[in-house]
């Protein structure tokens, strides 16, 4: 019976899970170059090197979460807006509590360190919703096929592609600052309509993989693909036809880098939020602490 408990509850544990800390650590420091190159002409302040490092390092935590954290609170987003659904009013099964938490936290100008902090657990999010399973949500955990994660999070990140993608957006990053929430929202929402668009080619959308529930309210299920993202299959797409994806197909990769790119885009709207409410408040006198005059390189090792 414990041996049954004990797996139950490691699959509960997992099943909230989306990228790995490396991949956020690179969606992060890829944002902060970016955004510091929109703001090279501008009297809004750079994301230093100091203050990237503790964003970044707080999302990879957040990721990285211990065994009790993940058994209790699940990284799924609510659609339908709610975002407080529970089991057996335990486990979290959506994580807007706690990102509501952080966005107060930055409300109540906590100290510097917390700030960037804060700012690190946000991206955590944003960046988790351009995950279609987590978007969907889809219920992750196979355990009767052994299979505990989403093959989309494994699917590597073209950072030069999405680099490239990203140069000429500080037009729009810089127009649409929004806030914590909207931004949530507007990155999750870009991930659904991706996820309900066709497939170049093929007479199916890529709700094949990620079926929605009608019920906002409610997790999805997988489609007949199945959780095979980047990975070669063959499924039905109606009218007794079926389809077939290769393994790698650029398919998959044209639909992961938009969800890259996106995850980069919003995690620079989020910096920038910070940094203009920063602007604002220099007005009234110098900033406290975690100035330095370096500004983010971009690089993990930086």
């Amino acid at each position: 019976m414990r041996i049954c408990l004990a797996a139950i509850a490691s699959v509960l544990a997992g099943s909230g899970l989306a990228y790995e800390s490396a991949v956020h650590q690179k969606l992060t420091f890829l944002a902060a170059k970016q955004l510091n190159r929109c703001l090279a002409d501008s009297d809004i302040p750079s994301v230093n090197a100091l203050q990237v490092r503790i964003i970044a390092k707080a999302n990879a935590r957040q990721a990285e979460a211990n065994f009790f954290v993940r058994l209790f609170r699940w990284s799924y987003y609510d659609r339908s807006g709610v975002g407080d659904r529970d089991v057996l009013w335990v486990i979290d099964t959506r994580f807007h509590e706690h990102f509501n938490q952080q966005a107060r936290l930055l409300a109540d100008k906590a100290a510097p360190t917390a700030v960037y902090n804060s700012i690190g657990r946000i991206l955590n999010y944003v960046q988790e919703v351009t995950s279609p399973a987590q978007a969907a949500p889809v219920y992750t955990a196979r355990w009767w096929r052994l299979s505990f994660k989403d093959k989309f999070n494994n699917f590597p990140v073209d950072q030069a592609k999405v680099a490239a993608a990203t140069e000429k957006s500080c037009p729009y990053v810089l127009a649409n600052p929004g806030d914590y929430h909207s931004i949530l929202k507007q990155t999750a929402d870009d991930t659904l309509t991706a996820v309900q668009a066709p497939m170049f080619g093929l007479p199916t959308s890529w709700e094949a993989f990620w079926s929605l529930n009608e019920d906002p309210g409610k997790f999805g299920e997988y489609g007949p693909a199945g959780n095979n993202f980047g990975r070669r299959t063959s499924f039905s797409c109606g009218a007794g036809r079926n389809c077939e994806l290769l393994r790698e197909d650029p398919l998959y990769r044209d639909f992961a880098l938009q969800r890259h790119i996106s995850a980069v885009i919003g995690s620079m709207r989020v910096m920038l939020v910070l940094q203009r409410q920063r602007s604002a408040a220099s007005m009234s006198g110098p900033p406290p602490g975690l100035q330095r005059p370096a500004a983010a390189t971009g690089r993990e090792g930086a």
